[in-house]
């Protein structure tokens, strides 16, 4: 309903003392006023009035209340000076400082005349404003022509409504605005401290409180690849739950991309994206293009998630794609997944498609997992014998173009039995099988045949727990320790495949402990913060001189071997006998204070006395826009690079971001940027300017952006 019909309703209803209405007035209350009771009104919550008095007509149907009139019902409330209601008319007038409030909507004028039937009337020397944007207009004159439409007569907007003077307005000489829609006006001129800096004969800006179609601000950009880029988006409603934009990018020096993203959203935990675009590149006189989105599902124990990356062409990111990661991938990956959980059990099956992007001559052996399938079981009792028993079975299908499809599966079982020894201290002895088994499709005579092999093992783990309260200090200390020990026999797994090769398992008779510790602080009513933490793990090998059974992972092998032989497989190093000992693998964390936090972890080799890999940073954070960090990272043989960001106010109107990753090795910038933003006065608008640099592919970019707060940007 109508804000000031509700109000001038409310006061008959307050006077002719109708149900569920509180009157707190100094007035007599005549029984006649009854009469102007009229069906189909309804208040939303009891109201409460002052005035000092209040006065009917019976012969003119006339009331009028006087004197410090306030009323309020529900979340609104009104004030005014005097308010005169002529109920055989509709006619209404309110005058004298007249105040309206509704949650986040004010109004604040000195006369408001207004005929509650046709809903029109006039508004007098006031604002409007919306305070969860921000937005408010003001004008000398508002003439309201319909239910949420307005004629505004030498008004001014802004969402920057500083005292005395907005640090930015839109001045305009005459405007339609339509609630929810578009303020449409003519002689506009835009004005930042009270000057001059533009002025437009016509222009449309956004009075929305719900999604509306329309074109979005435009963005303005520069590289070495695509030239100037100017980006004009169209934002398309299609219903309450999804959307779209139409976006096309006019680059100087390869033409126009024009580009479609679809979003929805099915529940807080589904939602989705679809884009697609395709051109004509005149720098390469070719057809390019690109599909892409990502989706997640949740309901009950389903889920569903799908990841679509589809360029034309190996070069399309280098070219057109500010992405890094996507600029340094050997592949463009699709993936489909779906999964039920269940009390004990997980199934999932799931689809993987990869656009080989390395442009390697010679037949295309990109393999496709097209489809997976797995079956996770959790540890479950076995009351009978009172063991747990866990495992996995896999299968999956190996496509490619140009070599032998392949079928292979693979199965994990596990059974074991906690037995605790005392107070803290548990013993967990576990047995285990490994089975994986390949079957070719349409394998000629002459070519590959079936393989597989059966993996046994077994081992046990000892391990304690225990924990200190230290009230004084309100803090816990936590520590845990644990030992075990895995034996896999050496089986004979060289006839595997080579797509297989990552699955082998190599033999241990291995060692492994581990000790972990937290100092969390305890405060009444908050969640613990973590004061300090320390975990360490390395292992110890009888055997000693074997060699590493894959040149990528062992599933089977502990993460301080593992990880070495990502890192000498990344590095191009052949295989190498393991030591018996192992690296040794630390990570501490350290926050002293609130909003310091210092990180540092390390695999270390002892045999050699060198790092694996090792990084160690330190970070002060506040928000996004007070903050900075500085890391050092290596990985022996594949890099060691600084990194930094840097974000803070400088002054009160300068903030400056900066990130930069120097590398070591090869004594250059691999990526950096830095960006200075000025804000006069107040944060509601902003300018900045961001120049990018990075060396794969070496390519500098570099924005001018124009923020105004709650209106948009230009440039971003």
């Amino acid at each position: 309903m109508n804000p000031l019909r509700c109000f001038v309703i409310g006061l008959l209803l307050i006077a002719v003392g109708a149900a569920d209405v509180f009157a707190e007035a100094r007035f007599p209350i005549s029984s006649s006023l009854k009469e102007l009771s009229k069906p189909g009104i309804r208040l939303d919550a009891p109201v409460h009035m002052t005035a000092d008095t209040l006065s009917y007509d019976e012969d003119t149907g006339v009331a009028v209340a006087e004197g410090n009139v306030e009323m309020a019902f529900g979340t609104r409330t009104m004030r005014a000076d005097r308010v005169r209601y002529d109920s055989t008319t509709g006619e209404a007038d309110l005058s004298g400082k007249v105040r309206y409030k509704d949650a986040d909507e004010e109004f604040a004028f000195d006369r408001i005349t207004i005929n509650l039937n046709s809903e029109t009337g006039v508004l007098y020397n006031g604002t409007i404003r919306i305070s969860s944007s921000n937005y408010q207009i003001a004008s000398q004159k508002i003439e309201k022509t319909g239910k949420s439409t307005f004629l505004v007569e030498k008004g001014t907007l802004t969402t920057c409504p500083c005292d005395p003077e907005p640090d930015w307005k839109f001045e305009v000489r005459r405007a339609q605005v339509t609630l929810d829609k578009y303020a449409v006006g003519k002689d506009i001129t835009f004005r930042i401290r009270g000057v001059p800096v533009l002025w437009l004969p016509w222009g449309a800006f956004p009075v929305k409180m719900t999604r509306q179609s329309g074109l979005l601000l435009p963005n303005f950009s520069s590289n070495r690849s695509r030239g100037y880029t100017l980006q004009v988006p169209y934002y398309h409603v299609i219903n309450r739950w999804s959307d779209a934009t139409v976006t096309l990018d006019a680059m100087s020096r390869r033409g126009y991309r024009p580009e479609i993203e679809y979003r929805f959203v099915l529940n807080p935990e589904s939602v989705g994206a679809v884009r697609a675009t395709m051109f004509h590149d005149r720098a390469d006189n070719m057809n390019r293009g690109r599909y892409y989105g990502e989706n997640v599902f949740r309901s009950g124990p389903y889920t569903a998630n799908a990841v679509l990356e589809v360029p034309t062409d190996p070069r399309y990111y280098l070219d057109l794609v500010d992405n890094n990661a996507l600029v340094r991938a050997r592949d463009a990956r699709s993936e489909g997944f779906a999964s039920v959980t269940g009390v004990q059990s997980e199934h999932a099956l799931s689809i993987v498609w990869n656009k080989d992007l390395q442009e390697i001559p010679g037949p295309d052996n990109t393999v496709q997992r097209v489809p997976e399938y797995s079956m996770t079981v959790l540890p479950v009792g076995i009351p009978t014998v009172g063991v747990d028993l866990s495992g996995e079975v896999s299968s999956t299908r190996f496509q490619r173009r140009d070599g032998f499809d392949e079928l292979r599966v693979r199965g994990f079982g596990e059974v074991s039995r906690p037995i605790p020894l005392y107070r803290s201290f548990t013993l967990v002895p576990y047995l285990f099988t490994d089975v994986l088994g390949t079957r070719f499709e349409s394998s000629p005579a002459d070519g590959p045949t079936d393989h597989g092999r059966f993996v046994p093992g077994g081992g046990a783990t000892l391990s304690a727990d225990a924990r200190k309260d230290i009230p004084e200090r309100a803090a816990v200390h936590s520590a845990g320790v644990s030992a075990g020990f895995r034996y896999v026999p050496k089986i004979h797994q060289e006839d595997l495949p080579i797509t297989d090769r990552w699955s082998r398992l190599a033999p241990q008779s291995q060692f492994l402990f581990t000790l972990s510790q937290r100092l969390l602080g305890v405060n009444d009513g908050a969640a613990p913060k973590e004061i300090l933490s320390f975990h360490i793990e390395w292992a110890y090998d009888l055997g000693g001189s074997e060699l590493s059974g894959s040149p990528y992972v062992d599933p089977l092998a502990p993460y301080v071997r593992a990880l070495r032989d990502q890192v000498d497989t990344g590095a191009g190093r052949p295989q190498r006998k393991n030591n018996a000992l192992s690296d040794i693998y630390a990570m501490v964390g350290l926050n002293p204070v609130e909003r310091w936090r210092f990180k540092g972890e390390a695999l270390f080799d002892p045999v050699d006395s060198t790092f694996t890999v090792g990084a160690v940073s330190g970070e002060y954070k506040k928000d996004e826009d007070h903050r900075f960090l500085a890391e050092y990272r290596l990985s022996r043989g594949l890099a060691e690079d600084v990194r930094g960001t840097f974000a803070w106010p400088l002054l009160r109107w300068l903030h400056v971001k900066a990130q930069a990753s120097y590398s070591l090795r090869n004594g250059n910038l691999s990526e950096g940027g830095v960006g200075v933003s000025v804000y006069p006065r107040s944060d509601c608008w902003n300018v900045g300017f961001t120049v990018d640099r990075k060396t794969q592919p070496d390519d500098t970019s570099v924005k001018l952006t124009f923020g105004l707060k709650g209106i948009g940007s230009v440039g971003n």
